[in-house]
């Protein structure tokens, strides 16, 4: 990994938990034992290296999503169900924080992460419940842009704690804590619905 690299990874585990605003060019040049005017001939700016942070944490994200979507030895139950644990996981280690000082002082970021949202979240779900109709396992007569935005939605405010806080602790207290056991919940809900087949 060669130092530009480097300071992108550092930089990324600085403001995904700490925020945007708070962390400092001279904080993430101190963590990487350089000085300021060294991290500069490297990036112009904080904004410009928080945009190489977003693309980087895309294109993982992104990398392994298609993987498993293309991985054919898995069945489907069991692909949508680590397609939507990793995405979990991968969202809760950013501090909310993060998201809320990129819409209010990164522009270009925000835009970065709303046009991903859209192809990523969106279009790879899509594409996945398309492959659960070819294979049987999802209705034909399903709405999938409703399932789709479903998923999306999901994805903005489960696992957002700004989100949990408006809900009454009666019902938070029975939701599990980890991202990865509240989405295999949601697959769940989503894929097998909430009634039990019983007709009246």
């Amino acid at each position: 990994m060669n130092p530009r690299e480097q300071i992108i990874t550092k930089a990324g585990k600085l403001f995904f938990e700490k925020g945007y605003v708070s962390v400092l060019m001279a904080d993430i040049a101190r963590e990487m034992g350089m000085s300021k005017k060294t991290l500069y001939q490297y990036f112009t700016g904080k904004e410009d290296l928080v945009v190489e942070v977003i693309k980087l944490y895309q294109q993982q994200m992104q990398t392994t999503v298609e993987q498993l979507i293309e991985n054919s030895t898995i069945s489907f139950p069991d692909k949508a169900s680590q397609i939507f644990r990793f995405v979990a996981t991968k969202l809760h280690d950013i501090n909310p924080q993060f998201i809320d000082d990129i819409k209010q002082n990164s522009p270009k970021s925000w835009k970065l992460i709303q046009d991903y949202k859209a192809d990523a979240a969106y279009l790879r779900f899509n594409s996945l419940l398309e492959e659960g109709v070819r294979m049987g396992y999802v209705r034909a007569d399903v709405n999938r842009p409703l399932a789709v935005m479903l998923y999306a939605s999901a994805l903005d405010t489960i696992v957002n704690p700004a989100f949990m806080k408006q809900v009454p602790h009666q019902l938070t207290d029975e939701i599990p804590y980890s991202p990865d056991a509240v989405f295999d919940g949601l697959v769940n809900i989503i894929f097998k619905g909430i009634l039990n087949g019983k007709e009246h």
